[in-house]
């Protein structure tokens, strides 16, 4: 039984092979060699196709846009800015020292300051709260909460 599956199977490949349609020299191993591609010399000039043509009077045409000069802006800062009665101040970060939580401020003077929940920033403005996502701001009887992941449309 072996012997005859064998010899099917060969005789399969060989009809196979037999059936496929191939051309003189391919099968006879003849006009396989290299032949040489035509060279282009890129020192002359070559001639412009049409699309060519086509784009380059599309550019000619194009109107130049005037660039406006805009004033400059305002340099951002990477910190977010908290502005009470006209002074600006960074907020750097919030920490805690102790399980006691402060913040850190940088004003215009570039002067750090460090407010702990009750510590005055200015004559009459006092750090009230302190939480994860914002700090309070008690001035007088006005509250000011300033958010810290707040989004921005960045520009």
């Amino acid at each position: 039984m072996k012997w005859l599956i064998a010899f099917l199977s060969a005789l399969t490949v060989v009809v196979l092979l037999n059936s496929l349609d191939m051309p003189e020299d391919v099968a006879s191993g003849k006009g396989n060699e290299l032949k040489e591609v035509g060279k282009i010399n890129l020192r002359n000039k070559q001639p412009e196709l049409e699309v060519e043509k086509q784009w380059l009077k599309k550019e000619i045409e194009k109107p130049k846009v005037e660039e406006k000069v805009s004033a400059p802006q305002e340099k951002k800062t990477a910190f977010p800015v908290l502005e009470i009665e006209g002074q600006k101040y960074q907020l750097l970060g919030i920490f805690k020292q102790k399980m006691k939580p402060f913040v850190l401020l940088k004003n215009t003077e570039n002067n750090l300051v460090k407010l702990q929940v009750g510590d005055e920033l200015t004559k009459g403005i006092f750090l009230e709260k302190v939480t994860a996502s914002a700090i309070i701001i008690k001035k007088g009887s006005d509250t000011i909460k300033f958010k810290l992941f707040e989004r921005s449309d960045n520009g």
